[in-house]
């Protein structure tokens, strides 16, 4: 009883009214008085600390006094964060232009038909639209990836597939090398050129201006040499016993690229393997070129 009897008197003590009175010190006339209890007092206080907290609260997040808040990103940061979303969504395109590039590159090598790569959809964040600084990485960065695409051997390269495209017919192509055509074209055999013979030493001409895509070595055809063309065109020179040009160079057309050559298993001597592909599909290089 005397627990319970405590408790009363303590919630009854809440109710109490009590008078507060502000008393000219001179005169002791009665300036201000209220009559507040302890509930209403603790009330009081309590809404006006939860007023100014949510005050404090909507007065620092919409103002420039947030970046004050120790680890709330200030503007430079967000603009490096948006850099960055930026530039890894450029590295992902790069990224992945560069193994169907790979790919296809693979394909034209073993005779197949290359594929066209499915262009994705922007992997980066949806950002507000805002005035952004050119930055001298990005800028390379961009170049890479648009010169990438411009030797991209993928038939839905925007660079090839203009419109008013060119005819094949009309293009002075240059005889790669003079001799005998001792093996012709057969598509449905899976020999997608054509085998020249000729003197040894001979040198190999590039058919037309471009730049070298491959230089290297196979088991099956030996040291080869692959350009790429305007308008989709490559050419593969095959068996050659020396490659006179490195990966990125420019060639013109009639210039030596190689020297005729025997290297590889599928060759019984001296001689050129050369292919002319067009958007990814071979070509009966004979309708093109005066061997």
């Amino acid at each position: 009883m005397s627990n319970i009897n405590k408790k009363r008197s303590f919630f009854t003590k809440l109710k109490d009214r009590y008078r507060l009175v502000i008393l000219n010190e001179n005169t002791l006339d009665n300036v201000w008085h209220t009559v507040l209890s302890r509930m209403s007092f603790i009330t009081w206080i309590s809404f006006i600390c939860l007023f100014l907290i949510i005050t404090g609260v909507i007065f620092v997040s919409f103002s420039p006094l947030r970046e004050y808040i120790p680890g709330y990103p200030n503007e430079n940061i967000r603009w490096v964060y948006l850099q960055n979303a930026i530039k890894m969504d450029s590295l992902e395109k790069q990224i992945s232009i560069r193994d169907d590039y790979i790919k296809n590159i693979r394909l034209v090598l073993k005779g197949k038909h290359t594929y066209s790569h499915i262009n994705k959809t922007d992997s980066s964040l949806i950002i507000p639209k805002v005035k952004l600084k050119k930055e001298k990485f990005d800028s390379v960065l961009r170049d890479q990836v648009k010169e990438e695409e411009q030797y991209d051997v993928s038939p839905n390269n925007n660079n090839f597939n203009k419109k008013n495209d060119f005819e094949l017919n009309k293009l002075h192509i240059y005889c790669p090398l003079k001799g005998s055509v001792t093996n012709l074209f057969n598509a449905k055999g899976s020999h997608y050129g054509v085998d020249i013979v000729s003197n040894l030493n001979e040198p190999i001409l590039s058919v037309l201006n471009g730049t070298v895509i491959m230089t290297g070595w196979t088991l099956e055809a030996g040291y080869i040499i692959i350009i790429q063309h305007e308008n989709n065109i490559i050419s593969i020179y095959k068996h050659n016993s020396q490659i006179l040009k490195r990966m990125g160079d420019r060639v013109l057309a009639g210039e030596a690229i190689a020297i005729i050559g025997n290297t590889g298993e599928l060759t019984t001597g001296p001689h050129l393997h050369f292919e002319l592909w067009h958007n990814g599909k071979p070509l009966n290089p004979r309708n093109y070129i005066v061997f």
